[in-house]
This record gives C-alpha cells, sequence and structure tokens, in this order.
C-alpha cells in the first residue's frame, strides 16, 4: 500500500509506533538466531532468490487513480519458506533494496531520499502479513490434517490471501481514522485490498506448489516426516 507523507505532524505519531513495532519484531527475530538456518547450502540459494525476487516485487507497484499504490507483499512466501523469525530479518532487507532501488529509478539523490518511509513500508507490507501469515499457518497446523495438499492450499492461496486481505484492510483505516488524509473513500480502499488480496494468494500459492513438489528443502516449514510419512 501507499506510505505515508513523513513530513506531516500526524504522521509523525505514526512513524513513532511504526518504528517501535518494528525495532521490537526485529529483535525478536535476531533472538530466535535465525541465521543458523543458512548454514545449510541448499538453503542459501532458495534465501538469495526469494531476496531478489521480492525486492523486484517491491520496486513494481501500481497507481491506482486518486494516487493509491498496490504492491504485492510476498510476506507469507517468505514465512512459508524460511520461518517466521528468519521472515522478518529478511523483509526488513527487501525494504531496503527495494527503497534504493525506487529511488535509484527516480533519479533521486542519497540526501533526497526519504529515509522514514522504511518503516511504514516494513510494518504494512512485511511485519503485519508476515504475522498474521504465521498465525494462520500455525493454526491450520493444529487443526488440518497433514497433507501436501492441505499445506499447498492452506499455507500458499489461503494464508496470503487471508494475510493480505487483513493487512490491507488493517492499513487502510489506519490511515483513514488516524491520519485522515486518504484521497480514496475507505471502500474504495478496501476494494483495492481486495483485488491485491487475490494476486497474493495466486502468486504466493503457485510458488509454495512448486518449491514443496521440486524443491521442499526450500520450504522449511514442510516436513518431510509430518506431511509425506517418512
Amino acid at each position: 500500500m501507499d506510505a505515508l507523507n513523513p513530513f506531516t505532524t500526524a504522521a509523525a505519531a505514526e512513524h513513532a509506533v511504526l518504528i517501535v513495532l518494528s525495532l521490537a519484531a526485529m529483535a525478536w527475530a535476531l533472538s530466535r538466531r535465525p541465521w543458523q538456518l543458512l548454514r545449510r547450502d541448499d538453503l542459501q540459494h532458495g534465501w538469495l532468490g526469494a531476496l531478489v525476487l521480492l525486492a523486484l516485487l517491491w520496486t513494481v507497484r501500481a497507481t491506482l487513480p486518486g494516487g493509491l499504490v498496490i504492491q504485492l507483499f510476498g510476506a507469507t512466501l517468505m514465512v512459508t519458506l524460511f520461518g517466521l523469525p528468519l521472515a522478518l530479518l529478511s523483509l526488513f532487507l527487501v525494504d531496503l533494496v527495494s527503497f534504493l532501488g525506487l529511488g535509484y529509478l527516480a533519479g533521486g539523490t542519497w540526501a533526497e531520499l526519504g529515509w522514514a518511509v522504511l518503516w511504514p513500508r516494513y510494518v504494512w507490507m512485511g511485519l503485519l502479513p508476515a504475522l498474521l501469515s504465521a498465525a494462520l499457518q500455525g493454526g491450520m497446523r493444529r487443526l488440518l490434517p497433514r497433507h501436501p495438499f492441505v499445506f499447498i492450499l492452506g499455507h500458499g492461496y489461503f494464508a496470503a490471501g487471508l494475510a493480505a486481505l487483513g493487512a490491507g484492510a488493517a492499513r487502510a483505516v489506519w490511515r483513514s481514522y488516524s491520519v485522515g488524509d486518504g484521497v480514496l473513500s475507505l471502500p474504495d480502499t478496501l476494494t483495492a485490498v481486495l483485488i491485491l488480496a487475490f494476486g497474493e494468494a495466486f502468486l504466493t500459492g503457485m510458488l509454495v506448489a512448486v518449491f514443496v513438489v521440486y524443491k521442499p528443502q526450500w520450504v522449511v516449514t514442510f516436513r518431510d516426516e509430518e506431511y509425506l510419512g517418512r
């Protein structure tokens, strides 16, 4: 979703909250030492490829009439592939790299970059959908049978769509009521969020299906002994 103008008075309070949330999430992720997963050579290649893919994904965006910017998140994909702690740290790297890429494409100088937008982008496109994805996937593991088809459909399609819908709706409501400068009405924004959720579900579900079949070693949340009975 589109970033706030960091120079308005109302946005300053929001940025303070978002920075605290971001730092707390990354501190928790660091405490879990997720980089130990990357000792596996096969997973290193998948992780680096995912970073490149998501950095490109966060750089590509569509601007709707009224100025609303829509971007796919990819947060559910990162959680499914690498687990929540590593996903949270990886998404911040994606945020940083894509932000610098957008600044380069816009022709701006280093001093002209609006660094404050890093935090809203990270929270609304990375942190919140990742947390929702992890919660949804945890519920699915407890309540649904362990079957590869259930994993692909649930963790890939449904978790991605619902997480994107929840994060996008929360962002729209936050902007509408706490900042109050939305150029589109709340119903119009939620309609755009619904479209985004379908795209997020399709892309994530397709990639999860491909990786589970051809590169299951890249999917740390998919264990052969649980889903294939090995």
